[in-house]
């Protein structure tokens, strides 16, 4: 799945590194991840994020939340 992600990047002209995955979907987020990207995570239920998915350097209630904690 990573081959996903590289190639995203690799379209935009940008190394994986210099990305960042914005998802609902814990599956999305650790693809993204494994990839070598930065990752969020929207927790739009309240749910619980998967302990065996790598963990996401944000996790968010919404894109408002995500854009104050990119904020410097």
């Amino acid at each position: 799945m990573r081959g996903a992600y590289e190639y995203a990047a690799e379209r935009c002209g940008l190394a994986t590194s210099d990305m960042l995955m914005v998802a609902v979907h814990p599956w999305d987020v650790d693809g993204a991840a494994h990839a070598g990207m930065r990752t969020a995570w929207v927790d739009r239920s309240g749910g619980h994020y998967p302990s065996y998915a790598a963990e996401p350097d944000h996790t968010v209630r919404s894109l408002e939340d995500l854009a104050g904690a990119l904020s410097p």
